[in-house]
C-alpha cells in the first residue's frame, strides 16, 4: 500500500509574498495502544490483556526514566531523550532553571526500522478541476 501524498502551498516566513508547493503527508488515521496490542497478539503467544498492559506500563514507565536525565533505548525500535533549550546569558554565573525556554522529547529511529521503512511508495491524488481524485 502507498503512502498518499498532498500538495500544500506555504508561503516563505521571511517573505510572505512568495510562496512555494510542496507534498506532505496525507493521514489516513490513528493507531492505538488497543490497535498495536491486537496486533502483536496476532504474532506472540500473549493475551490481547498481557499486550495491552505491557504497552500501558511502557508509556507510564518511560518518563521516570526520562526525568532522571537517561536516554531510553528500545533495541530495534530507537531511543528517546528530553531536550533542553535555554536563553543565552552574558557569563555562567547569571544562567540559572528561568532561563529554561522550552523542553522536547526526540526520538531516534534505529537503523532497523529505517531499514524496515526504505520501501514506502507514494502516490499523490490527480487532481481535476482542481479537486483532488483517488
Amino acid at each position: 500500500m502507498a503512502l498518499w501524498l498532498r500538495k500544500l502551498q506555504r508561503k516563505n516566513p521571511q517573505d510572505l509574498t512568495q510562496s512555494k508547493w510542496y507534498l506532505t503527508q496525507e493521514q489516513s488515521g490513528t493507531v492505538g495502544i488497543k490497535d498495536i496490542a491486537k496486533e502483536i497478539e496476532k504474532r506472540s503467544a500473549l493475551s490481547l490483556g498481557d499486550v495491552r498492559t505491557v504497552l500501558s506500563n511502557l508509556v507510564e514507565v518511560l518518563p521516570a526514566f526520562l526525568k532522571q536525565g537517561q536516554s531510553v533505548n528500545l533495541e530495534g525500535f530507537g531511543s528517546f531523550r528530553i531536550s533542553v533549550s535555554s536563553e543565552g546569558t552574558a557569563t555562567p554565573e547569571e544562567l540559572n532553571t528561568q532561563h529554561v525556554k522550552g523542553v522536547k522529547l526526540l526520538f531516534l529511529s534505529s537503523a532497523n526500522l529505517k531499514r524496515n521503512l526504505q520501501d514506502i511508495t507514494f502516490e499523490v491524488p490527480v487532481e481535476t478541476a482542481g479537486k483532488p481524485t483517488t
